[in-house]
C-alpha cells in the first residue's frame, strides 16, 4: 500500500468535462468556417486554432491543480484574489491593456492576450471559500448596547469586519461590468450569492444582499443605453424595427433552433452560422440547435447538467467546510453560466454576453474552466494529520463514490 497525496479522484467529472470540451472544438470548427471563407481566411476558423492551441494548456493547468492540496488552496486564496483584482485594474492601462471594439477586457503578453474576469469566476470560489469557512461564528447572545461607542465596538465595526470580504468581491464585480461585461460579472455575483447561502449567512444578510444585487443590477442595465434598449425591445423582437437591428442575433437564434426540429438539418448544413455575429460564442448553441435539432441541445444539457450535478454529489459526501464550499461554487458557475447562455439562445433573456462553459470558443475561458475541473478534483485529496498523508490501496468505486480503506479513509475526507 503505497502513500499518495493524489489518491482520490472523481472520473466523472472529468468525463463530462472532456465531453463537453469535444463538442465545443467540434461546433466551434463547424459554426466559424463559413466567415472563415467569406473573409478569405481559408477553411479553418481562428476561433479553433486558438482552441485547439489552448487546451493542451488548458489540461495541464488542470492537471496541476490537481495536485495542490485543499489546505494549500485555502493559504494562497487570498493572494490569488488580489492578484485577480490586480490583473482587471491592468485591463485599463493603455499599454497593457487590449481594447478590442471598445472593451477592455484583455491583458497582452508577448505571444498572446488573457481576459482576466474568467479567472475572476475561479478566485472569487475561492476567495469566498475560504472567508466563510475559516470566520466565527455570529455571537449568539450580545452584551445589551451601552452608549453610541459601545454599539459601534460590539456591532458595527464587527458586521462591517464580516461584510468586507463581499465588498471586494462587489468592486471585482464593478470592474468587470465596466470593462464592459455585464454577462461574465452577473456570473460572478450569481456564483456568490450561492455560496453565501450555502456558507451559512443569516437570513437577514441574505435578503440584504439580495435587496442590494437587485437594485445594483437595475442600475447597472440603466448605465447604457444601449442595455436598456435590449431589454425594452426584447418582448417586441419580432417586430421589422427591431428584427434587423437591436433584436437581430435572439431573432436569428430564436429561428435556427425552432428551424433544427427533433434531429436538426444536419451537421454543416445550417443558416445560422452564416448570419450570428457570435456564432462560436453567445450563440453557438444556435448552431448546435439547428444542427442536431432538440437532441443535440438535450446532449448539451445533460454533459453541463451533468458536470455541475456531480459535483454537488461530491460536495455532499465532503465534510470539510472550505471543500465543500469549492465545489458548490464551481458547481454554481457551471449551472448558471450553461443555464443562462441556452435561454440567451433560445430568447428567454435579453443578450448579457454569456458563453457556454466548455463549448463557447475562448482561449482564457478553458483555462479557468479546466482549472476549476483540477480544483474540484484537489478538494478530494485526503487531508493529513501530524505529516502523514492517508493511504489508499486504490482507486476503488462504490456506489458511484470514492471508497478509501478503513477508517483512516473515512477521515480522509473531513
Amino acid at each position: 500500500m503505497k502513500s499518495t497525496t493524489r489518491s482520490v479522484y472523481d472520473p466523472f467529472i472529468i468525463a463530462l468535462a472532456c465531453a463537453a470540451t469535444l463538442i465545443g472544438l467540434l461546433f466551434i470548427f463547424d459554426a466559424g468556417y463559413a466567415r472563415a471563407l467569406r473573409d478569405g481566411k481559408g477553411i479553418i476558423p481562428r476561433e479553433f486554432i486558438v482552441q485547439l492551441l489552448t487546451l493542451p494548456i488548458a489540461l495541464f493547468a488542470g492537471w496541476r491543480a490537481a495536485r495542490v492540496k485543499p489546505e494549500k488552496w485555502l493559504k494562497i486564496s487570498t493572494l490569488l484574489w488580489v492578484i485577480s483584482l490586480v490583473a482587471l485594474v491592468l485591463c485599463k492601462l493603455p499599454v497593457i491593456g487590449v481594447e478590442m471594439n471598445g472593451a477592455h477586457r484583455w491583458i497582452r503578453f508577448p505571444f498572446f492576450s488573457l481576459q482576466p474576469a474568467e479567472f475572476v469566476k475561479l478566485t472569487s470560489v475561492l476567495y469566498l471559500g475560504g472567508v466563510l469557512a475559516t470566520r466565527k461564528a455570529w455571537p449568539s447572545k450580545i452584551t445589551p448596547r451601552k452608549n453610541f461607542a459601545h454599539w459601534m465596538d460590539t456591532i458595527c465595526v464587527p458586521k462591517f469586519e464580516r461584510a468586507l470580504p463581499l465588498v471586494w468581491v462587489t468592486v471585482a464585480i464593478l470592474l468587470i461590468e465596466i470593462e464592459p461585461d455585464l454577462g461574465t460579472a452577473a456570473v460572478v455575483a450569481a456564483t456568490a450569492a450561492v455560496m453565501l447561502f450555502v456558507g451559512g449567512v443569516s437570513w437577514k444578510s441574505l435578503g440584504a444582499c439580495l435587496a442590494l444585487g437587485i437594485l445594483g443590477g437595475g442600475l447597472l442595465v440603466m448605465k447604457q443605453p444601449y442595455r436598456i434598449q435590449r431589454f425594452r425591445d426584447h418582448g417586441d423582437r419580432w417586430s421589422a424595427d427591431n428584427a434587423d437591428d437591436s433584436t437581430y442575433q435572439t431573432v436569428q437564434s430564436e429561428v435556427a433552433m425552432s428551424s433544427g426540429g427533433i434531429v436538426g438539418v444536419g451537421l454543416g448544413n445550417g443558416r445560422a452560422k452564416h448570419v450570428e455575429p457570435a456564432t462560436t460564442t453567445d450563440f453557438i448553441m444556435a448552431t448546435i440547435a439547428e444542427e442536431t435539432g432538440l437532441l443535440g441541445s438535450w446532449l448539451v444539457l445533460a454533459v453541463m447538467g451533468g458536470l455541475s450535478l456531480r459535483i454537488l454529489f461530491v460536495a455532499k459526501g465532503v465534510k470539510d467546510k472550505f471543500r465543500r464550499l469549492v465545489l458548490v461554487g464551481v458547481a454554481a458557475w457551471f449551472g448558471v453560466q450553461a443555464c443562462v447562455n441556452m435561454m440567451m439562445a433560445n430568447a428567454f433573456v435579453p443578450p448579457i454576453g454569456i458563453p457556454m462553459p466548455f463549448i463557447s470558443s475562448g482561449g482564457s475561458s478553458l483555462i479557468a474552466l479546466w482549472l476549476a475541473v483540477g480544483l474540484c478534483q484537489a478538494m478530494l485529496i485526503p487531508a493529513s494529520v501530524k505529516g502523514e498523508v492517508f493511504a489508499i490501496s486504490d482507486h476503488r468505486w462504490r456506489n458511484r463514490r470514492p471508497h478509501l480503506s478503513g477508517a483512516r479513509g473515512r477521515a480522509a475526507l473531513r
